[in-house]
């Protein structure tokens, strides 16, 4: 284990739940959401990082899957995407309310429209907007368009063109609002994870390489708890197309992966709201553990898509 590894990571189950008590929790629901894969239906859990306050917000049906869950910044409301299997993929975005004890008030569905595919989705910092990623028109464009109460905005705030070498996928808001991060690949030239900014979304600049062909697995940013992007929060958490979870920083420039984190079964990473914390999968061969820097959150089970909100 590498000193940024010992440094940064290795923290006590006691100080975890001493910076996040079930009375600390209580406004916004439980922080955590995950999924479990019953086997014939996918269901979503809200929970604390200790442990306490399991309650299920959502099932689907049989023969339909979960993909990504996002929680909104402040609570009471996380989105997910969910396919039909067979035969869709354009993938139903489903907006799910919730009181602070994590009953259920309303859930809005958002279905496909204009023939596009949603790849990703991402909560604004703090204005309570969705940002997704799509393919459409059968995959010849690339977009990037804002959901405003559970409408797409008319204008997307990105597009392109695809020539049929490019490929998209998942996308966060950068930790400020200021910008996102789009995960991005094209032939031959590789792919990656691009940053954006508002005032000149059409001037990407690449902070991560995969160093081939295939898109990351998976990637999260860290908060920006002052309001402003800084060192402290210009930097994420890429699971590789092999699995690995690495840590990258970043800045107007460029990215630097600072290497893995947690070994070769390490993936799907998590930052907690005040970036202190990882929540993370570790797979064995009777499934996954859920846990949390070096502690157990959930003991082998087949466990999904999860998010830490802010």
């Amino acid at each position: 284990m590498g000193k940024i590894t010992k440094a940064l990571m290795l923290l006590s189950a006691g100080a975890l739940i001493a910076t996040a008590s079930p009375a600390a929790a209580v406004t916004g629901g439980p922080p955590i959401a995950y999924v479990i894969n019953s086997g014939k239906t996918f269901d979503v859990y809200l929970g604390n990082s200790d442990g306490t306050g399991k309650v299920k917000v959502y099932s689907t049906t049989t023969k339909h899957s979960l993909w990504q869950i996002d929680v909104r910044p402040g609570g009471n409301q996380l989105a997910l995407v969910e396919n039909v299997n067979p035969p869709s993929i354009l993938g139903t975005i489903k907006i799910i309310s919730y009181s602070d004890a994590g009953v259920v008030s309303n859930v809005t569905s958002i279905a496909p429209s204009d023939n596009c595919q949603v790849l990703g989705i991402d909560y604004h910092p703090t204005n309570g907007s969705l940002l997704v990623s799509r393919y459409c028109n059968k995959a010849t464009v690339i977009e990037a368009r804002s959901i405003v109460n559970s409408v797409y905005e008319s204008t997307p705030i990105f597009s392109t063109n695809n020539d049929g070498n490019s490929a998209a996928g998942y996308i966060r808001w950068l930790g400020d609002g200021s910008g996102f991060l789009l995960s991005f690949g094209h032939y031959p030239d590789g792919a990656g994870v691009n940053r954006h900014t508002l005032s000149n979304p059409y001037a990407p600049v690449t902070v991560y390489k995969t160093g081939s062909l295939s898109l990351p697995n998976w990637f999260d940013v860290a908060r920006c708890s002052g309001g402003a992007l800084d060192a402290s929060c210009s930097k994420m958490l890429v699971t590789a197309p092999s699995g690995v979870l690495h840590l990258v920083t970043f800045d107007d420039f460029g990215g630097t992966d600072q290497g893995a984190l947690y070994g070769a079964n390490s993936t799907d990473g998590h930052y907690s709201p005040d970036n202190n914390h990882i929540l993370w999968r570790q797979q064995d061969r009777q499934g996954y553990h859920l846990m949390i820097d070096n502690t157990v959150f959930l003991a082998k089970g087949p466990t999904g898509v999860k998010d830490w909100r802010q």
